[in-house]
């Protein structure tokens, strides 16, 4: 059994996609945008999902992408991600006129070996059970996989 503690962060406001006229345009300046940000947990390798909605008055999230970064930073996993554009193409597609933020994931406690296949199933435990309409689903096994999620997770399922 994989068992993964993952602390969230808190939500890091990006822009509205349909800002840009382009999804190619809208990809651009969400790199720019992640590679000038000087948050120093993008710089650590995690998960990261993208959600949008609104923080005020009241919180109304939805999850609209979840990746994770083994084995590379999750500022370097966006900035050279390629098989990425068609989730991005999505999220400018579905959520162009709606808030965008991101969440950074650290797993705080594993009790396993980290490894690739650990990252990509925790990843899709995540896809599995929170649905985030711009990620492709998984077809590995993660009936071992157990997450606990803690920090500022919402609107990730606990």
């Amino acid at each position: 059994m994989i068992k993964a503690v993952i602390k969230w962060s808190q939500p890091i406001e990006i822009f509205r996609p349909k800002k840009y006229n382009t999804d190619d345009k809208f990809i651009e300046h969400f790199r720019k945008f992640i590679n000038q940000n000087d948050s120093p947990l993008l710089e650590r390798e995690g998960f990261y999902c993208l959600i949008s909605g609104s923080l005020k008055p009241e919180e109304r999230l939805s999850v609209v992408l979840i990746e994770e970064s083994f084995g590379k930073s999750i500022k370097q996993k966006i900035e050279r991600k390629k098989g990425q554009i068609r989730e991005l193409k999505c999220v400018y597609k579905n959520y162009g006129d709606e808030n965008l933020y991101l969440k950074i994931g650290i797993i705080e406690s594993l009790n396993a070996e980290d490894s690739e296949e650990v990252y990509r199933k925790i990843a899709c435990k995540l896809i599995s059970e929170n649905d985030p309409s711009c990620s492709e689903p998984c077809d590995i096994d993660i009936s071992d996989v157990q997450i606990i999620n803690e920090g500022d997770h919402k609107p990730l399922k606990k």
